[in-house]
C-alpha cells in the first residue's frame, strides 16, 4: 500500500507501396524533416496539459486523452471538435489512450486543414517497442494508395525514420521535415512530438527541442484535398496497407498558426513533468501479504531512472528479493524507497509492505 510520497526536489526548467518505399527517396530528394510537437504543460503529474505555460491561443483542437471512458473524445478546447475511438482503445485515465497497434486509432471532424497556410500539430506519444511495420503516429488528409498510386495528400508524422511530411497527392510527392542524419523515434518512453508550418517553412521538434527544418515546403495544408479531408485519424495511417499504431497517446493539439520555438517547449514533455508524472504513476500494487520477489522498476515510462532502498534489506532487497521470516514467526513490515531522478530533479516515493512467515511443514504438507 502507498502510504507517503515525498518531493524532494523538482527543478523545473523552461500501399500497396510500404512506408519504408516511400520512406527511400528522402535523401535522394534532399529533404530535412517537419517537426511534430505534442503539448503538455502540466506541472500536476497526469492532469490535462494546463498551467500558466499553457498556450491556447489559435487552438482548433485539443484532446487530452485522459478520460476514463467513453467512445467519444471530447474536444477540450471548446470548439465542439469531438473525435471517436474507433476499434477499441483502452482508457488509462492519466496515461493516455492505449492503441493495440491494430486497428484501434480516433477519428477526428473532417476539413480540419481547410483554408490553413499555417498549423501546428503535436501529440505525447508512446511507442511500444514491439510496433511492427510502418506506421504513422497521425494523418490528416484523405485515403491514399501507393499502387497504382493515387490520392488528394495528408499531413502526417511517422516514428520510422522519424518525420513530418505533407502531401497534396501521395508519397511521392511528399515535402519532408526531418532530423539529419535520419533515424526512428524512440519506443519504450513518451516523447513529445510537435509539427509547425507557416507558409514554406516546416519545422520538426522533439519534446520541445527543434530537429528538423525544411524552408521549400511547397504545399500549404490548405492543399490538402482543396480544403476536402475525410480522413483526419490519430493512432493510423492514411495508407490502408500501413499498420496502425501500437502504443500511447494524449495530449494531442492542433493549431491554426505555427507556434515559436519557445510556446512549442511550453507545451512539451519536461523534465520536470516527466518526472512528476513518473512519480504518480509508480505502483508495486498490493504489498499487504507478500510471498514472492517482487519486480522493483529502474526506469518510469516517461523516462526517469528508479532506484530503491529498503528499511529490512534483509526481508526485502533493493532488488526486490524477498525472504521470508521463518515459519511462526510474525509477519515482517518494511518500508520500500523509491527515488527517481529525472534532469537534476529528484522525487521520493515510499511503499509499506508487509512480508507473510515462511509456511510450516505442517501447512506445507
Amino acid at each position: 500500500m502507498v502510504t507517503t510520497v515525498t518531493l524532494a526536489l523538482l527543478t523545473l526548467t523552461s500501399p500497396e507501396v510500404p512506408l519504408f518505399a516511400r520512406l527511400a527517396p528522402l535523401t535522394a530528394r534532399g529533404a530535412v524533416i517537419a517537426l511534430l510537437a505534442s503539448p503538455l504543460a502540466l506541472l500536476a503529474p497526469l492532469a490535462p496539459a494546463a498551467s500558466a505555460a499553457d498556450v491556447t491561443d489559435g487552438l482548433l483542437l485539443r484532446y487530452d486523452l485522459t478520460q476514463a471512458s467513453g467512445t467519444v473524445v471530447t474536444d477540450t478546447s471548446g470548439n465542439g471538435r469531438d473525435g471517436t475511438v474507433i476499434g477499441g482503445g483502452t482508457w488509462t485515465g492519466s496515461t493516455g489512450l492505449a492503441l493495440d497497434g491494430v486497428d484501434d486509432h480516433v477519428k477526428l471532424p473532417d476539413n480540419l486543414t481547410a483554408g490553413l497556410s499555417s498549423i501546428t500539430v503535436s501529440t505525447d506519444v508512446y511507442i511500444e517497442p514491439s510496433q511492427a511495420g510502418d506506421y504513422f503516429i497521425f494523418g490528416l488528409g484523405n485515403p491514399a494508395v501507393g499502387s497504382p498510386a493515387s490520392g488528394s495528400g495528408y499531413l502526417m508524422a511517422s516514428g520510422n525514420t522519424f518525420r513530418a511530411s505533407i502531401t497534396n497527392t501521395w508519397w511521392n510527392n511528399e515535402k519532408n521535415t526531418a532530423p539529419n542524419p535520419a533515424r526512428n523515434l524512440a519506443r519504450g518512453v513518451w516523447k513529445t512530438v510537435t509539427y509547425t508550418q507557416t507558409g514554406t517553412t516546416g519545422t520538426l521538434y522533439e519534446d520541445g527541442v527543434q530537429v528538423g527544418q525544411n524552408t521549400a515546403v511547397t504545399v500549404l495544408p490548405s492543399a490538402i484535398g482543396n480544403g476536402t479531408t475525410t480522413n483526419n485519424v490519430l493512432g493510423e495511417s492514411n495508407y490502408a496497407a500501413d499498420n496502425s499504431l501500437k502504443g500511447k497517446v494524449r495530449n494531442f493539439r492542433i493549431y491554426g498558426r505555427a507556434l515559436s520555438a519557445s510556446e512549442v517547449a511550453d507545451i512539451s514533455l519536461t523534465d520536470a513533468n516527466r518526472l512528476s508524472s513518473d512519480t504518480d504513476a509508480l505502483t508495486l500494487g498490493d504489498l499487504s501479504g507478500v510471498i514472492a520477489d517482487l519486480t522493483l522498476p529502474t526506469t518510469g515510462s516517461f523516462g526517469s531512472a528508479i532506484s530503491w532502498a529498503s528499511s529490512a534489506p534483509a526481508v526485502i532487497s533493493g532488488t526486490g528479493a524477498v525472504t521470508r521470516p521463518d515459519a511462526g514467526a510474525d509477519p515482517a513490515g518494511v518500508t520500500l524507497t523509491a527515488t527517481l531522478t529525472r534532469g537534476s530533479g529528484t522525487s521520493t516515493k515510499t511503499f509499506d509492505a508487509v512480508v507473510l512467515p515462511d509456511e510450516g511443514d505442517q501447512s506445507k504438507a
